[in-house]
């Protein structure tokens, strides 16, 4: 089951919200690799994005092996970047196979994109994995718009809603229903309900 976090690294990320979101990403990922089974196992990725464009911060790894190395601000919020480089993350075979399970994708930004948005965020939602994802959207922060907080909206999957959060503490604990969330995911789709891995072919 492929995770990836798309993480806003942007300039007003600064201080403790950037210390906060590197140790919940770490803990989200240790918990994730102690999931790990014969049935199913969950696979970690992280796009930053940041200053002028998103890179590839964690490639796809088993969580059990993830080396986490903390983010570091910078710039501006180029979230129409990170959309596009996740959707050519989940298009390629060699990190998310045919075989896997539908991917959890989560967003995490306390501002507005400073890039075109609209079209990326369409094309991932066309395409084979992205339609299929669970998408969850984490607001951080006191200053962010209606704008922005509709730009996450639009992202997260029908019913699931926005969580967000003003006191930067509660960071951890935003991440922490996460876990539980794609935790939940996994378990349903490895055995409690029969769900098979040929049936994801």
């Amino acid at each position: 089951m492929p995770v990836i976090v798309l993480a806003d690294v942007s300039g007003s990320m600064d201080g403790d919200k950037i210390v906060q979101l590197n140790r919940s990403i770490a803990a989200m990922f240790d918990t994730f690799g102690a999931e790990d089974s014969a049935r199913g196992e969950i696979h970690v990725a992280v796009v930053a994005f940041g200053g002028d464009e998103a890179m590839l911060h964690q490639a796809m790894v088993p969580a059990s092996r993830a080396q986490w190395v903390d983010l570091a601000p910078r710039g501006r919020t180029p979230m129409g970047s990170a959309l596009t480089r996740v959707r050519e993350l989940l298009d390629d075979a060699e990190a998310v196979p045919e075989r896997a399970f539908p991917p959890a994708l989560v967003l995490v930004s306390d501002g507005m994109p400073t890039d075109d948005w609209e079209m990326p965020l369409d094309a991932l939602l066309s395409s084979r994995w992205g339609s299929r994802a669970l998408r969850v959207a984490v607001g951080i922060g006191t200053d962010r718009t209606a704008e922005a907080d509709e730009v996450l909206r639009t992202f997260s999957t029908p019913g699931v809603g926005v969580l967000r959060t003003d006191q930067i503490h509660d960071i951890s604990g935003l991440f922490r229903w996460v876990t539980a969330t794609v935790t939940s995911a996994l378990h349903e789709r490895t055995g409690q309900q029969g769900v098979r891995l040929e049936e994801f072919d």
